[in-house]
């Protein structure tokens, strides 16, 4: 039943009259325009009214203009980013220009200028630098600029995500997922101790995210950006839908002069250092995979027609060749006969005996005849590369391989700018991406898949576009729109490298292979210290994504007096679908088999004896078959959001200036992208699954509709003096639903689970295969009885779920120093008692009650998880952030900042509570939360030997620049848990020791070594908690230091053309960065650090710019 629309009659009125007052619909204007404002006065420093004031951009020569006030002020609300001349003139005094100013994107540039008595036709020309400080702001955050993002050694093909890093209060970017679903190298920080799901990137102004946050949806080339505006505490209230960091990227553009660029970058493994993750393996074992990398392309801008109509296009190919080393344990040649007279356990004989394993008898000799042997088994085995590591025990790793995955991606992006005339400007923008990746299985295996990252050889596809359009019409000099569209797209696809092969009928595995879809092998997995899957692929795979967002808005900007008001409207919609049957051992299916099956109940060790589990598989004898079904084709979701606000920025006095601002977000209920039937919702009161559409169950399960999102925005900024500004400010944020899982239940989920009578018999066999798939049929309500799935997980979304809210905070000092130095003191804070967070509403509520006291045991008898996935949670966060900063200039540029923070929450990036039993017991600091993070940045343009020299000196040694970046980090938080909670008998919470005090480190790293005293730690008594609490903070990880820089050398060519070569030096000293040790208590290798990351690599560069 569709779900009722409804909104209160206030809210209403003011959609009314907004859509009055915008013709189109935001994106906020602010995010790809700049504020240009000043005062204007005579000599004795009287504020002069009535003055013109024309902003000239340079490099296109397109012109604005506007007068001042009673009280001489002026502003340029909305001014594209570019380098101005500004011209005061009024009859009677001398014409005043103040050249080069350069304005980036997201910030408010003051240009005050003093007129002197004399003719208008007299022209007074003042030089200077663009003024260093933001006098008339309040939020906190850095532009970066287009020098930082083309000189640094970037990596994940030069993403300008890693100047993430240079913004203070955020985590280092890393990149999450797989390479599959995150192809285009999408890196995330959180920030401001927030998850990363509360950040927001935009192109322009336009949105470029997935649905909750994920990832960011498309990456442009570094060669194609201009600047990169990061705004993390205190946003206008245009800026919203985000609780971390706004960032918003903005294109270059076209101007009169006909400008371009062509690059290379290229490297192999004979430029990088052998890999850090075999830092402790023999050195004999140790080898560089293979490895190539080439990325090239060119920018081209210019005029289309001089003074009105610019074009800018860049084009971009990346071929990524990237090798790992690999070792897994294959069967022995003895094993694959049969023969086990070599294993520790014995090996029984399943054909003896009962049907429950009792009076088992074992194989003579511990070898099972050939002719028991499974034809299905010995046809696998084929398949599996023998071992080539000698003297490995049984168990341990005995084959090695190289292997490589490749990855090609083509890029290019397309943007017209066009001034029609004084009052109305145009522009258009289409970028597109598309990465085509593929991993092979490791050699011996052909395309039968294998363990090779856990399963995972695919070939996949991310083709993305993202498009804009811009109209700005200027109605007065105090009154102007601007109107925003576009939509961004992109198609995630997925295969095995077996893909439309129906290997599992060459293996005489009947039922598998029903289609495309399940074409493959199935998965072979055997337990006890085999590397898996032994065949087949991982559940994962295939998978079909895609997702798109429509955006459209309008931010109209009125002048009065000496208050700039902003109010505009966004309307935004979202499509996102995903494909993927994986719950259950994927749409192939898998056959498991253990111990038990050749073991015996008197002979407990042979249950868990790696020669019994394969001795199951060779008589084919699984303890367990399952598959995932696929039920729908377009499983996913869709729903919209709507955002207004208002922002009135008033220059109170000369030197306060106030913000004031109200931001309003709604958020419609989500609903399945294929209507009827695409969503499930577990209903904990009545044991139920309902399914969206069918009888009285609406399509959005009736979930309230939440008004009442409004983010007031406050700030303050007064200038002390020129050099001397102080801010402050507060504001609340809306943080959306975080999580893309949502109503995805049983029925819209299915699959089919065969497992055996008792532990020691058999669920079915290969050579029966499969049964036909069995589906359940919806009953016309809709109401589906959660007793036909009593041992499956289910997700449940209450019908009072809200967004999230934060509520934020800061002072900030900042100074103007010497030498073209800025520094900058400030704290920020934030605090939120409704992020949302999962819980396991299904966990243990008793202490050693087991499952009776599981809620939904106790009521249902269900034993298996459910997860209510908005549960509200708080966070708290303090940081101490500092920024001591030269621009460009004089050759030079650095960036310097540095955080002391502290972020505690209940679970990381929005997850489950670990402790339901005792919820303040999850209470700690945030997973990512480190004590000190420092990060500088520089670009120095060697003065020696410069153009004034002349001849070969000049040619050899002139022209170089050294740039990098050093990162210092202290250690991450730690969290030690018990390797088993199975003492708490309190199912779903997590144990943790005791422990006697703090543990000291020792700082030893290795196989063996322990980097912290384990012997503070102890297990606590039976069906009580350990005295430990999740990141109590008296524990942290091995500290993180780093330096990358390049190297470049110029060469001129005449006029403007330049040639580069350059090299990209990522860790110059080469020092292995050890990952955290294991915290988890009772593992083998608890409190040791087995393993590092991070080796030295380089790469070439020649570039060509005119």
């Amino acid at each position: 039943m569709p779900a009722k629309r409804s909104f209160p009659p206030l809210v209403l009125a003011a959609l009314v009259a907004l859509a009055w007052l915008a013709p189109a619909l935001p994106a906020d204007a602010q995010a790809t325009r700049a504020t240009l404002l000043g005062t204007i006065t005579d000599q004795s420093g009287a504020a002069l009214p009535g003055i013109t004031v024309t902003a000239t951009e340079t490099r296109t020569n397109v012109s604005y203009d506007t007068v001042t006030n009673a009280t001489g002020n002026y502003t340029f609300p909305n001014l594209p980013e570019g380098v101005y001349n500004v011209k005061a003139a009024l009859e009677g005094f001398k014409t005043t220009v103040r050249e080069g100013v350069r304005v980036a994107p997201n910030t408010s540039v003051r240009i005050d200028l003093a007129l002197e008595v004399g003719g208008l036709e007299e022209t007074v020309t003042v030089t200077g630098e663009t003024p260093l400080l933001q006098t008339d702001r309040t939020d906190i955050g850095r532009t970066i600029e287009s020098i930082q993002v083309s000189a640094m050694p970037l990596s994940f093909n030069r993403n300008f995500q890693g100047m993430m890093a240079t913004v203070p209060g955020s985590t280092r970017p890393y990149r999450p997922h797989s390479e599959f679903f995150n192809s285009q190298d999408s890196l995330s920080s959180e920030v401001n101790g927030q998850s990363r799901l509360a950040n927001n990137v935009q192109i322009e102004g336009l949105d470029n995210n997935q649905r909750t946050g994920l990832l960011t949806v498309l990456i442009p080339p570094a060669e194609a950006i201009e600047t990169v505006s990061v705004t993390t505490s205190n946003y206008d209230a245009e800026f919203g839908r985000a609780a971390g960091a706004v960032t918003s990227v903005t294109l270059k553009s076209g101007t009169n002069t006909l400008k371009g660029s062509a690059f290379w970058f290229g490297s192999n493994e004979k430029f990088n250092s052998l890999p850090a993750s075999t830092h402790f393996s023999p050195a004999a074992s140790r080898s560089k995979p293979p490895t190539r990398y080439n990325q090239f392309g060119f920018t081209l801008g210019g005029p289309v027609r001089k003074n009105r109509l610019f074009f800018f296009g860049d084009y971009q190919r990346t071929q990524d060749r990237l090798g790992s080393a690999y070792r897994f344990v294959v069967p022995t040649a003895a094993f694959r006969n049969g023969d086990f007279s070599a294993a520790p356990t014995k090996v029984y004989d399943p054909a003896t005996g009962d049907a429950a394993g009792n009076g088992r008898t074992e194989f003579p000799g511990n070898q099972i005849p050939a002719d028991r042997i499974s034809p299905i088994a010995i046809a696998i085995l084929k398949n599996i590369p023998m071992p080539n590591l000698a003297d490995a025990g049984l168990g341990q790793a005995n084959y090695q391989v190289n292997s490589y995955r490749d990855k090609n991606t083509d890029s290019f992006d397309t943007k017209l700018n066009y001034a029609l005339n004084d009052s109305n400007q145009f522009s258009w923008r289409f970028s597109y991406q598309r990465p085509e990746i593929t991993q092979l299985p490791a050699e011996g295996y052909g395309n039968w898949g294998g363990p090779l990252g856990g399963g995972f050889m695919a070939t996949g596809t991310n083709m993305t576009y993202s498009t804009a359009a811009n109209w700005t019409h200027t109605f007065s000099n105090t009154f102007l729109m601007e109107a925003r569209g576009g939509t961004s797209y992109y198609h995630n696809e997925a295969l095995t490298t077996a893909h439309g092969e129906k290997l599992a009928e060459q293996l005489g595995i009947p039922g598998v292979n029903l289609d495309d879809w399940t074409s493959g092998p199935p998965a072979i997995n055997i337990q006890n210290g085999f590397s898996n899957p032994m065949m087949g692929y991982v559940n994962s795979l295939p998978w079909d994504r895609w997702e798109r967002t429509w955006e459209f808005a309008t931010t109209l900007t009125k002048i009065r007096g000496n208050h700039t008001v902003k109010f505009g409207a966004t309307w935004r919609h979202n499509k996102d679908k995903l494909l993927q049957t994986q719950d259950n051992q994927g749409p192939r299916g898998g056959f498991t088999f253990g111990g038990a099956q050749t073991g015996s109940p008197a002979d407990t060790a042979a249950d868990s004896g790696i020669a019994n589990a394969f001795a199951s598989f060779l008589l084919d004898r699984p303890s367990g078959m399952a598959r995932d079904l696929k039920v729908l084709d377009d499983v996913g979701s869709q729903h919209w959001a709507f955002y207004t606000f208002v922002h009135d920025k008033w220059q109170a006095t000369s030197k306060l200036t106030v913000d004031l601002g109200l931001r309003w977000e709604y958020y419609d209920p989500i609903v399945g992208l294929a209507g009827k039937g695409s969503l499930s919702n577990y209903d904990p009161a009545t044991n139920s699954l309902l399914v969206s559409g069918y009888g009285d169950v609406a399509d959005d399960f009736g979930i309230k509709r939440d008004y009442n999102n409004f983010n007031p925005r406050l700030g303050l900024s007064y200038r002390v003096n020129e050099k001397t500004v102080v801010r402050g400010g507060f504001g609340a944020s809306t943080t959306p639903f975080p999580d893309n899982r949502y109503a995805f239940n049983y029925p819209v989920k299915q699959n089919n689970s065969y497992q055996p009578p008792n532990p020691y018999s058999v669920a079915g066999s290969m050579a029966a295969g499969f049964p036909a798939p069995t589906y359940l049929t919806i009953p016309d309500n809709g109401i589906v009885d959660a007793n036909l799935v009593k041992a499956s997980s289910l997700f449940h979304v209450p019908n009072d779920l809200q967004q999230g809210s934060l509520y934020s905070w800061n002072v900030a000092f900042q100074r103007e120093l010497i030498w073209g130095l800025t520094g900058e003191v400030a704290y920020v804070g934030n605090r939120s008692n409704d992020v949302l967070n999962r819980f396991p509403m299904n966990a243990g509520l008793q202490l050693g009650a087991g499952v009776d006291g599981q809620p939904l045991y106790v009521k249902y008898g269900k034993t298996a998880g459910v997860e209510n996935l908005a549960w509200k949670g708080k966070t708290r966060y303090n940081g101490l952030q500092l920024k001591l900063d030269r621009r460009f200039r004089g050759g030079w540029l650095v960036t310097n900042s540095y955080t002391y923070a502290r972020s505690r929450d209940y679970a990381n990036e929005n997850g489950g509570v670990s402790t339901p039993a005792d919820i303040e017991r999850s209470w700690g600091y945030s997973n990512f939360d480190r004590r000190h993070v420092y990060v500088s940045t520089f670009v120095w343009s060697l003065p020696w030997f410069d153009e004034r020299e002349q001849g070969f000196l000049h040619y050899l040694l002139g022209n170089w620049q050294l740039s990098g970046i050093f990162t210092y980090q202290s250690g991450q938080v730690l969290d030690v848990t018990a390797a088993s909670s199975a003492s708490l008998n309190t199912p779903g919470n997590t144990q943790r020791p005791n422990s006697s005090g703090a543990p000291a480190i020792i700082g030893d790293f290795g196989p063996g070594k322990y980097y912290f005293d384990t012997s503070v730690f102890s297990a606590p008594a039976a069906n009580t908690w350990g005295n430990r609490t999740r990141n109590m903070g008296d524990l942290r990880g091995p500290r993180f230091t780093n330096l990358d820089v390049s190297v470049a050398k110029q060469f001129g060519l005449g006029g403007s053309r330049i040639a580069q070569i350059r090299l990209d030096v990522w860790n110059l000293p080469n020092t292995a960065h050890m990952n955290n040790p294991n915290t988890s208590f009772g593992s083998s290798t608890f409190g040791q650090v087995t393993s590092a990351y991070n080796e030295r690599q380089m790469r070439l560069s020649a570039r060509f710019l005119f």
